[in-house]
């Protein structure tokens, strides 16, 4: 009841400032993607499609359609600044379904989070008031996404087809100079069931969010917080988990470019039925490249290092395996077969951007993914295997075209392959590459 009337009371705060508004600007987006995916899908690894508890699901060969609509307004009136907008995701030819992605299955934490369909959802709902006290300093309230940098520590996740993280939040932001700002907020996560409203559902999260940004002459440094408190019990534990660290970077330095991020997570998970377990883990993204401006297609080549602690003892009361606070854990960071995720896992990685045309831009990548930790599980599918002696997941290449036609349509397509390596060849768990292609056309209005 409390979510229903604070939606109505923002629904009809914004309908009021669209009729007295200075300027209103609807929005249209719609997003199609074909995909062909061959060897794999989002809960099994291998042709058999055999998943970590051992049972078979869904198929390994799926010929997927997507399409992703979003529709509503924005503008701003002399009370504020206000945003409402509503989105429809829908899946064809899936051999999953929505009960695949259900959470704590016949318990009462039992939860629904479809990565691919979402029906007539809540995207945005959200007032922002600008120059409070006379100062820099602005609010936003209401439905939100809420992202920075990269986007690894705190981003929506707009890859898959359902958007990944959206926050029902109290949001102020303070901008002392035109690129220096500070964030801090409060907010909620809500679940994506496609048979139920998110506004009138438990979320699955509840957060504090801080995030800033400092230029200095030679880099820019954004230092970061949060607190992550999950509001089911998952896999019999609720997570207490407190993020800090910092990201240091610079795009152009004479054609140089570094992007280094650190994170430490600590705090505790807590038990329904058994012992807590505190919480030591961290993660960090290394990168450095060069821009070859002189060169055609002006190509920037880098080399990285991604790296997610693991747990070497699974049994003990410390819980050392990291993960992302509320960050994109889909798209570029991690291959783009969605193999991983910012878990027990070690990512090497060369990628080469190249730029025949203004409109048209190439990336090819390479990735070596690694478990971190041995005994500890491959996250992304949790397969697990006591007295593990191979941690080698495999590589993948990657390529990816970008065209944009005008300002309205732009057209991706990328290909993605990825060689077994001996954790999954050695285990068992199959004998067969992966792969996945897809033809994507956005057009926004």
């Amino acid at each position: 009841m409390k979510r229903l009337i604070l939606f109505l009371c923002i629904v009809g705060y914004i309908s009021f400032a669209v009729v007295n508004a200075y300027a209103v600007k609807y929005d249209l987006s719609i997003r199609e993607r074909y995909e062909i995916w061959n060897g794999y899908n989002k809960k099994a690894y291998g042709d058999k499609s055999i998943n970590a508890k051992g049972v078979k699901i869904g198929k390994s060969n799926d010929h997927i359609w997507l399409q992703r609509i979003i529709l509503g307004v924005h503008g701003h009136s002399h009370l504020c600044h206000y945003s409402i907008h509503f989105y429809d995701a829908r899946v064809w030819g899936w051999s999953l379904n929505q009960n695949d992605f259900i959470k704590n299955k016949g318990t009462s934490d039992e939860y629904v989070m479809d990565p691919y369909e979402e029906h007539f959802e809540l995207y945005d709902a959200y007032l922002e008031r600008d120059n409070l006290f006379g100062i820099p300093l602005k609010i936003i309230f209401g439905r939100q996404k809420i992202y920075y940098g990269d986007k690894r520590i705190f981003g929506p996740g707009t890859w898959g087809n359902a958007i990944g993280w959206l926050w029902d939040a109290i949001r102020f932001s303070y901008h002392p100079t035109k690129n220096d700002f500070f964030d801090i907020w409060y907010g909620q996560t809500r679940t994506k069931d496609p048979d139920s409203f998110s506004l009138f559902s438990k979320h699955a999260y509840q957060g504090i969010g801080i995030y800033s940004h400092i230029s200095t002459y030679i880099s820019a440094i954004e230092p970061f917080f949060a607190w992550k408190n999950s509001l089911f019990y998952n896999n019999r534990y609720r997570e207490n988990a407190y993020y800090f660290g910092c990201r240091l970077f610079n795009s152009n330095l004479r054609g140089f470019y570094y992007d280094f991020t650190i994170a430490l997570e600590r705090g505790r998970l807590i038990s329904k039925y058994s012992y807590d377990k505190d919480i030591r883990a961290y993660g960090y993204a290394a990168k450095l490249g060069y821009t070859f401006y002189h060169l055609i297609f002006k190509p920037r080549i880098l080399l990285g290092r991604i790296y997610a602690s693991g747990d070497n003892n699974l049994s003990d009361s410390v819980y050392k395996t990291f993960s992302t606070p509320f960050g994109s854990t889909d798209g570029s960071h991690y291959g783009r077969l969605d193999l991983m995720s910012w878990g027990n896992m070690i990512d090497n990685q060369i990628d080469c951007y190249l730029f025949p045309k203004k409109y048209l831009s190439v990336r090819l990548a390479l990735h070596r993914f690694y478990l971190a930790n041995k005994q500890d599980k491959w996250v992304y599918y949790g397969y697990k295997f006591t007295n593990n002696k191979y941690n080698h997941i495999g590589d993948e290449f990657d390529i990816v075209l970008r065209y944009k036609f005008n300002k309205n349509i732009a057209l991706q397509t990328f290909y993605g392959y990825l060689f077994a390596g001996s954790f999954i060849t050695k285990n068992d768990i199959a004998h067969n590459n992966a792969s996945r292609w897809i033809l994507q056309i956005k057009y926004s209005y």
